[in-house]
């Protein structure tokens, strides 16, 4: 047809990322139940500090990190000062906020900044193939939003009470979907689903295949998946070489 090309490979390796790779092999192997994504919901939220935070980086790195002892729950909050890349992102995204831009900026090393995410179990995105072979992605619940808040007003009582922030915050939450972390839909596993990898990284049934971005992973404990990702990818690389 046109538009479309054949080619022909000893070894395919899909790094993709996770929402394309998953479109791919479910086109692939013509599965049309759907397939859970996993993923970190997250809620961002400001703060008012009491000191002025001086920095002279357009992106400050996190300064805290806080995170909840319970097993059953292991989420984390990462603080971290007003700069100039978030005030512009908040600013592009709120579009009545350009008027005020000067204003915001200069009083941005008096603003902290809270990504609060949640353990993977809360994952709510789902993908399934449609007639049309385009991947369709959706959520199930409404209850997403309620869980982060719980999570946020814990930080703003840990912020209050160590006295570094006034009693008062801005949370905004991005939707569904809209985090940078997506994994798990085509794990490393025994199991004989034909949507599966085995520790190779080789698609069950087609040994000749390899994946190797975050489709093959569970990040259950680690919010921070990208390093993980890039090793498993590179150990991937040594063994087929």
């Amino acid at each position: 047809k046109k538009g479309k090309k054949k080619f022909t490979a000893d070894r395919v390796v899909l790094a993709c990322g996770t929402i394309v790779t998953t479109k791919l092999v479910l086109d692939f192997l013509k599965i049309k139940k759907e397939v859970k994504i996993k993923h970190h919901p997250r809620l961002l939220s400001a703060f008012i500090s009491r000191e002025r935070i001086k920095s002279s980086m357009n992106f400050t790195p996190s300064l805290l990190q806080i995170k909840n002892k319970k097993k059953n729950d292991r989420y984390l909050a990462d603080i971290r000062p007003g700069n100039k890349t978030i005030t512009n992102a908040i600013i592009d995204l709120y579009k009545f906020l350009f008027p005020f831009k000067f204003l915001i900026n200069f009083f941005k090393d008096y603003i902290i900044f809270s990504n609060i995410l949640l353990d993977s179990k809360f994952s709510n995105l789902y993908i399934k193939v449609k007639k049309n072979l385009v991947g369709e992605i959706y959520s199930k619940n409404q209850s997403t939003y309620y869980e982060l808040k719980k999570r946020n007003l814990n930080i703003f009582k840990f912020l209050l009470k160590n006295k570094i922030i006034f009693p008062f915050y801005k949370t905004s939450f991005p939707g569904i979907g809209a985090e940078y972390h997506y994994f798990g839909t085509i794990p490393i596993s025994p199991s004989k689903n034909k949507m599966t990898v085995n520790e190779n990284c080789q698609l069950k049934f087609n040994p000749n295949i390899y994946i190797v971005d975050g489709s093959v992973i569970d990040f259950k404990v680690n919010k921070y998946p990208l390093a993980l990702i890039v090793a498993n990818a590179r150990r991937i690389g040594n063994n087929i070489n």
